[in-house]
């Protein structure tokens, strides 16, 4: 099928409108248009009333923040609907009356979590901390607080069919709903929890926009994150993530986070809750310097102009699916410092220049103590200890391993090319596994792809990542292909071919009724194909590999063990094919004199391949699987390597054995068929096929007078070099002074010299007279 130029336009145009997105903001319809003018609207009220708050006033109409954690615990069904009768509005305390959590969780965060104390000095806390940290969660109390009425809008709901344009009114109250407990219930009593510390500084200034644009004038004691948390039970059948916003105090190293939502809309509340366990004139410096972060941040991102129909759908599924969590942490500070010499280490990170900065010692961010708190499903949480190393200094780790991952590909390449020239024939590339280098090939391949996605998705490493990606799609797309193209050349005529047949030596079934040359295709048709499978095996597995990420650490682990395994079981293959080939035992090869027969039978894989291959592959697992402090957070699980270990390692005895003792030790001989032998008597009848029989009539009769009874009478042309090939014949006594070991007799019944024959079998295993395929001898 051939596209003219305007077809392709049109089909490009097709596509382009299909994928592509009505307007920057996602709306497509009515309803939806709508939707976020509602949406905005409600923003727009609850942003004016944020600007008129004060540090002692409380908060009015904003979504979230309307009851008071005493306002549900006097009265459980209280509607949220503003004003509130008898409610004070133009006071603020901290505490419940006040707040949306009790008095017990307020005075842990004040006296627990946000109460460190240095030593007699000023505690100086790292100013930049990008990082991801790991640690445990314990769950403190599940239910044994007062749920906060959380209603929200419900215009957020999506249209009940196509002709609806209008948006309902009122609010929804989640616990209304039966299945409210079911979907927002953590049920383990300690888990594993990842945090992780982004640094927002800049931000887009329009919907569309490409640059960033700087908007924190408070850089030194200041700083907005984006925080994303994720907490699970160990075996990851319960996960709960958030993903927000929140506020860094780097003087006094507190960190305040909240989810927001439908039901929620946390950034006003951070001011407030950042006071949390300070005297009034600190709650007021507090409240104003990060009241002046968040709206530094809402001017300069134009927050209202550049809302979507996406974020409106986020903020939906995330009110009905998860709760509402408040996260404290307070970081450890780093009092073996001064302020100059972090300023000395941040810009040696973000710019390295060779500044004196010892970075090898920069300690990890560490999280010393923090609670997690839901004020809508009552529950709470506790981490301590949690921590993690700088993102720069992660990031340097990586390219240190990824270029000693880098070494080992190109010596995995030399290894590679050295095999290729030691099979540098076709008989020796046919006692090659074919599956051996497959599975090999997968790996090389997957680990391509994996590279070149990263390298997307992490732009401070896009240069080691792509020439990562490049040498190994080099080693699996263009050495090993082309190699498996080689051997799977060699082997295309025992397609179809039984074990029993192979292990006799023939490449085509001596039974069937038809019996016609083989056609074996030409390379580039192998190519093609072969090519086409690769690409397909290629994005299935990766694909499946990417997919599983998502999976329960159950089925995950299940997944990675078995795969880890069976593709490091790559040597078998090769024992079963050298099986088959039925290579002669070491002193057996010794003892051939014939250097073209000697070369035909020397063993096809070469040691320094084989442990080679077996330790560059090993050596990352091994890496991954004892070394816990790994690149990737790893588990540890030394007896996997062990077992690992010693399947590898009985692999290569068994191939070692084969080459000492011969392929088929292992099977009786009995149950061995005898092979095709190509050093053998011929029949009269053949003789007479292939030669001059008056000829050999007369010379038979004087031989039988007894003039010359030894004397090598029969005769055979050879097709490759066109001289006379003595020949042995049973039915003529006369003949057998001949060396059967002369000459050779394919399965075609074509005769030729030894050297001959032997000379062409190692560029083509093709007979010359009648291009039948020829078993390797």
């Amino acid at each position: 099928m051939e596209l003219d130029g305007n077809t392709l336009i049109f089909i490009i145009l097709i596509l382009f409108l299909f994928f592509s997105s009505p307007g920057g903001n996602g709306v497509t319809s009515q309803y939806e248009f709508n939707q976020l003018h509602l949406f905005t609207q409600q923003l727009e009220t609850e942003y004016s009333t944020f600007q008129n708050l004060t540090y002692n006033s409380n908060f009015k109409n904003i979504t979230g923040l309307k009851l008071s954690y005493h306002d549900v615990a006097e009265n459980a069904l209280i509607n949220a609907t503003y004003p509130i009768d008898s409610k004070n509005y133009e006071q603020w305390y901290n505490n419940e009356n006040y707040l949306i959590m009790p008095d017990e969780i307020t005075q842990i965060i004040g006296d627990s979590i946000w109460n460190i104390t240095g030593n007699g000095e000023e505690n100086i806390f790292p100013p930049i901390i990008t990082s991801t940290l790991l640690g445990t969660i314990t769950l403190n109390s599940n239910d044994k607080y007062s749920r906060l009425r959380m209603p929200f809008a419900n215009f957020y709901e999506p249209p009940r069919d196509f002709s609806d344009n209008i948006p309902p009114v009122g609010d929804t109250y989640m616990d209304d709903w039966e299945d409210y407990n079911e979907i927002h219930n953590v049920t383990f009593a300690k888990g594993e929890m990842k945090v992780q510390f982004t640094h927002v500084d800049k931000v887009f200034t329009s919907l569309q926009g490409k640059k960033k644009k700087y908007f924190n004038s408070q850089d030194e004691n200041w700083k907005l994150l984006n925080v994303k948390v994720d907490f699970t039970d160990k075996n990851e059948n319960e996960k709960h993530s958030i993903n927000t916003l929140g506020v860094y105090d780097i003087k006094t190293g507190r960190i305040l986070a909240m989810s927001e939502s439908a039901k929620f809309h946390s950034l006003f509340a951070l001011p407030h809750y950042m006071g949390i366990g300070m005297t009034k004139a600190g709650q007021k410096q507090t409240f104003e310097q990060s009241k002046k972060l968040i709206n530094e941040y809402w001017n300069t991102s134009k927050y209202i102009d550049t809302l979507t129909m996406g974020y409106i759908n986020t903020l939906y599924d995330d009110a009905i699916e998860k709760c509402e969590f408040m996260m404290f942490f307070q970081l450890k500070p780093w009092n073996q410092y001064n302020k100059d010499q972090l300023k000395i280490i941040d810009d040696e990170l973000k710019w390295p220049l060779g500044r004196p900065a010892n970075l090898t010692h920069v300690p990890d961010i560490v999280v010393t103590s923090g609670m997690v708190y839901s004020p809508d499903c009552g529950i709470s949480l506790s981490t301590n200890d949690i921590h993690g190393e700088r993102y720069e200094l992660k990031i340097r780790s990586i390219r240190i391993h990824m270029l000693c991952g880098i070494f080992l590909f190109a010596a995995q390449i030399y290894l590679l090319l050295r095999q290729m020239q030691h099979t540098n024939t076709p008989s020796s590339v046919n006692k090659i596994s074919f599956y051996t280098f497959c599975m090999i090939n997968l790996v090389d391949g997957c680990l391509a792809t994996l590279y070149f996605i990263s390298a997307t998705l992490v732009p401070e490493l896009y240069l080691p990542l792509v020439i990562s990606a490049f040498a190994s799609f080099i080693l699996a797309s263009i050495f090993e292909t082309r190699y498996l193209i080689s051997v799977y050349a060699s082997q295309v005529n025992e397609r179809n071919v039984g074990i029993i047949t192979l292990l006799r030596g023939r490449t085509e079934d001596p039974d069937a009724a038809n019996e016609r040359p083989v056609v074996i295709p030409d390379e580039a048709s192998i190519s093609s194909s072969l090519y086409g499978r690769f690409a397909f095996t290629l994005i299935t597995f990766t694909f499946l590999i990417l997919n599983s990420m998502s999976w329960p650490r159950h089925f995950r682990i299940i997944f990675e063990y078995s795969a880890i395994f069976i593709l490091n079981s790559y040597w078998w293959p090769q024992v079963f094919r050298n099986a088959i080939k039925g290579i002669p035992s070491r002193r057996e090869r010794e003892r051939i004199e014939n250097l073209a027969n000697r070369r035909q039978n020397k063993v096809p894989l070469l040691w320094k391949f084989i442990i080679g291959t077996t330790f560059i592959r090993t050596l990352p697992i091994i890496y991954f699987f004892t070394y816990s402090s790994n690149i990737f957070r790893h588990h540890k699980d030394t007896r996997f390597v062990v077992i690992l270990s010693l399947w590898l390692l009985f692999q290569i005895v068994v191939l070692y054995s084969q080459d000492i003792l011969g392929a088929r030790w292992f099977l009786s001989q009995h149950t061995i068929p005898e092979g095709y032998s190509y050093f053998k008597p011929v029949s009269l009848a053949l003789l007479k096929e292939h030669g001059d029989i008056d000829d050999m009539a007369d010379t038979a009769n004087k031989g039988s007078s007894g003039d010359h009874p030894h004397n090598i009478i029969a005769k055979v042309d050879c097709a490759i070099c066109m001289s006379e090939v003595p020949v042995y014949v049973e039915e003529l006594p006369e003949t057998h002074g001949v060396d059967i070991h002369d000459y050779m007799v394919t399965p075609c019944n074509h005769i030729f010299h030894t050297l001959c024959l032997e000379n062409w079998m190692s560029y083509k295993l093709q007979c010359p007279v009648c291009r039948a395929p020829l078993p390797p001898c």
